[in-house]
């Protein structure tokens, strides 16, 4: 099961050091500002190369997108293919934002 996780929980991840967290958003959405050091992957390269992915396992994976959608789908995916520790950002950059978390 895909879990949903809150702004301040993936702050406390990074500041461990013990996620790695992928935007599934297109290149266009990324450049207007994406959470620092987040690794761009849209949700359609991640459907047709798992491999992005794959080489992320081991650390938690946290999945975001502009409202959580795109990155929910893209987490069952990965777990349906066997993929663990798969994190979505509960609301997406719209939640990251209202929570007055910077972009870059």
């Amino acid at each position: 099961m895909v879990l949903n996780i809150i702004p301040d929980e993936v702050s406390d991840m990074v500041a461990r050091d013990e996620c790695v967290i992928i935007d599934v958003r297109e290149p266009f959405e990324y450049e207007a500002g994406h959470i620092e050091g987040s690794i761009l992957a849209p949700m359609y390269d991640i459907f047709n190369d798992i491999s992005i992915v794959k080489k992320y396992e081991g650390k938690k994976i946290v999945l975001v997108c502009s409202s959580g959608h795109r990155s929910y789908y893209t987490g069952k995916f990965l777990e349906e293919n066997g993929i663990e520790n798969v994190y979505n950002l509960y609301n997406g950059l719209y939640g990251w934002e209202i929570e007055e978390k910077p972009l870059v």
